[in-house]
């Protein structure tokens, strides 16, 4: 092989997996989020929020880290959109947790490139295939709000996404990022602060 042939070869491999690297990260940067909301309660009329007795993310039968930085969150978001936290609520706020692993493959291109004699000449040839297959942890987190007075979910939002090493090492920060993510699809959006003064 020429130094030319190696060094176009060395190039288009590099390019190659810098694209798929690319691609990877894009795929693995946001949650996907899911929504549902109740077509007969009006979410615009309540105005206040509190948090189930004991959520889900309680079954130990104790509060765990993970409620207590998931109620701080929701809680920021809730007072960011007008409401009030109250001991008797007109919304309660509940939380679930889940995890699974499971199987990935990517396709990613195997370039190989050769010099060759092809039916109209001389030229360049390529070759793309393979497979990447590992075990990833996907999470979800699921935030209910129920009308308290008729106990029936009035909105729910699902964030489902791959769980990193960094998001084990920094739960609050993992679970920060989950819960703005969820709450961009809420039907009601923050109000502008008029003064930072107080």
């Amino acid at each position: 092989m020429t130094t030319d042939s190696k060094r176009t070869h060395g190039l288009v491999r590099v390019l190659a997996t810098a694209g798929v690297l690319a691609i990877l990260t894009a795929c693995a940067s946001k949650p996907v989020v899911r929504t549902q909301s109740s077509p007969v309660l009006d979410i615009q009329k309540y105005q206040t929020f509190g948090f189930v007795e004991r959520p889900d993310t309680d079954k130990a039968g104790y509060t765990t880290l993970t409620t207590r930085f998931l109620k701080e969150a929701v809680s920021r978001e809730m007072v960011a959109r007008g409401y009030t936290r109250s001991e008797q609520p007109d919304l309660l706020v509940n939380f679930t947790t889940g995890s699974k692993d499971k199987v990935e493959g990517d396709g990613w291109p195997d370039v190989g490139l050769g010099w060759g004699r092809w039916s109209r000449g001389w030229g360049w040839g390529g070759m793309w295939g393979g497979r990447d297959i590992r075990t990833v942890t996907e999470g979800s987190l699921t935030i209910d709000v129920v009308d308290q007075q008729h106990k029936e979910l009035v909105w729910s939002g699902t964030a489902k996404g791959r769980v990193t090493n960094k998001d084990e090492d920094h739960p609050q920060s993992a679970i920060d990022k989950a819960v703005s993510a969820i709450f961009t699809k809420y039907p009601k959006q923050p109000l502008v602060a008029s003064s930072d003064n107080g």
